[in-house]
């Protein structure tokens, strides 16, 4: 049986990075790999499932300027204050959740993805990423 990319983890791998060894299926996977630092094929494999979101956000990326435009006005409505970021800094259950290699390279993909707020929408699908972020809710609003 193929091993599956370990980039999109859609396709079998076709092709093996001359550093790290990890099974790439594309030239744009490759590209994507190459764009961050190659890692050891434990971490590697901690990382496979988050790379599947980034091919999924890559496919529901497609939007008309109005949402766009709207993106652009939600995100200024929720800018975190300085009150807010000490909140989350003094948060315990915040920095526990950030322990977890997963969750920060989602934060890192959504970090560095061209449509932020549609990558966060996609991420809260899963519990992990939905904890953090309520975690994240209730220490800035101060329930914590």
């Amino acid at each position: 049986m193929a091993k599956l990319c370990t980039v999109c983890s859609e396709a079998a791998s076709k092709y093996k990075c001359p550093n790290c060894e990890a099974g790439y299926c594309s030239v744009g996977c490759f590209r994507i790999h190459k764009s961050e630092p190659c890692v050891s094929s434990a971490d590697r494999r901690a990382t496979v499932q988050s790379n599947s979101v980034k091919t999924e956000l890559k496919h529901n990326s497609s939007h008309d300027s109005n949402n766009e435009e709207d993106d652009d006005d939600e995100e200024k409505q929720h800018r975190l204050t300085l009150e807010d970021l000490k909140r989350l800094d003094n948060s315990v259950p915040v920095k526990e959740m950030l322990t977890d290699p997963r969750l920060r390279t989602l934060l890192e993909a959504v970090r560095r993805d061209s449509n932020p707020t549609q990558s966060i929408r996609v991420h809260r699908q899963r519990s992990d990423f939905e904890q953090l972020v309520q975690a994240m809710l209730d220490a800035t609003s101060g329930h914590s």
